[in-house]
C-alpha cells in the first residue's frame, strides 16, 4: 500500500499545508516567529498522517478488505517472506540436477503466490493451505534434504531417506500447483464469463449476416 506515489502525495500536501498554515499563523497571530513555525509544522505532520489515513482507507476499501483482515494478511505475509528466503538460499546448495530443478519450481511456484497475494491481500484467504501447511512443509523438507545431501559417506538408508524425500517434494509441488490454481480460480472465472460472452456476440453477429 505504501507505494512510492502515495508517499509522494501526501508529502506534497502536507508540506503545502504546512506552509499555507505557517503563513495564516504568521499573519492571523501575534505569538512569535518560532512558535508560529512550529505551528506550521506540526500543522503539516498532522496533515500528513490525516491524508495517510485517507489513503489507506481508500486502498482497504477498493482492495475489498477490512484494517483487522489487512494486520492479519501482512502478518502472515511477513512470516512467507521469510521463510520464501530460506527457500532460495537452498537452492545455490543442492549438487543434483533433478534437485535443482524441483527446488526451483518449488520457488518459482511460492514466489508467485507470494506476489499474487501481496498485490490483492483479498486473494490470501483462497491460499490458506500454501500458508498455513504447504510452505512450512516444503522449506522444512528441503532444508533437511540439503543438509543430508551434503554429507559424505551416506549409507544406503540415507539414499533410501533422500529418494523419500524427492518423492514427498514431487507431491508438494502438485500441491503448490493447485494452490496456484485455487488463487487464481475468480481470474479463470472471470475469463470464461468473458469467452462465453465473446462466443455469443460472434454468433450473433454471423447469424445476422
Amino acid at each position: 500500500m505504501n507505494t512510492f506515489l502515495h508517499v509522494i502525495i501526501r508529502s506534497v500536501l502536507a508540506v503545502s499545508i504546512g506552509m499555507t498554515s505557517f503563513i495564516v499563523y504568521l499573519l492571523a497571530f501575534d505569538i512569535g516567529f518560532p512558535l508560529t513555525f512550529l505551528s506550521g509544522t506540526v500543522t503539516g505532520l498532522l496533515s500528513f498522517f490525516i491524508v495517510k489515513g485517507i489513503q489507506k482507507s481508500w486502498w482497504l476499501n477498493k482492495k475489498g478488505i477490512t484494517k483487522r483482515d489487512f494486520r492479519y494478511i501482512s502478518r502472515n505475509l511477513k512470516e512467507a517472506k521469510e521463510k520464501i528466503k530460506r527457500l532460495q538460499k537452498q537452492q545455490l546448495k543442492v549438487r543434483s540436477l533433478g534437485a535443482f530443478k524441483q527446488i526451483l519450481e518449488i520457488n518459482r511456484l511460492s514466489r508467485r503466490i507470494f506476489q499474487l497475494v501481496n498485490k490483492e491481500p483479498k486473494r490470501y484467504y483462497a491460499a490458506e493451505s500454501f500458508f498455513y501447511y504447504h510452505l512450512d512443509s516444503v522449506v522444512e523438507l528441503t532444508e533437511k534434504y540439503t543438509f543430508l545431501a551434503a554429507q559424505p559417506g551416506k549409507n544406503q538408508e540415507a539414499f533410501l531417506s533422500l529418494q523419500q524425500t524427492r518423492t514427498t517434494l514431487d507431491e508438494l509441488i502438485n500441491s503448490l500447483e493447485k494452490d496456484l490454481q485455487l488463487v487464481l480460480a475468480e481470474d479463470m472465472d472471470h475469463l470464461k464469463i468473458e469467452l462465453n460472452f465473446a462466443n455469443k456476440h460472434l454468433s450473433n453477429k454471423k447469424d445476422l449476416k
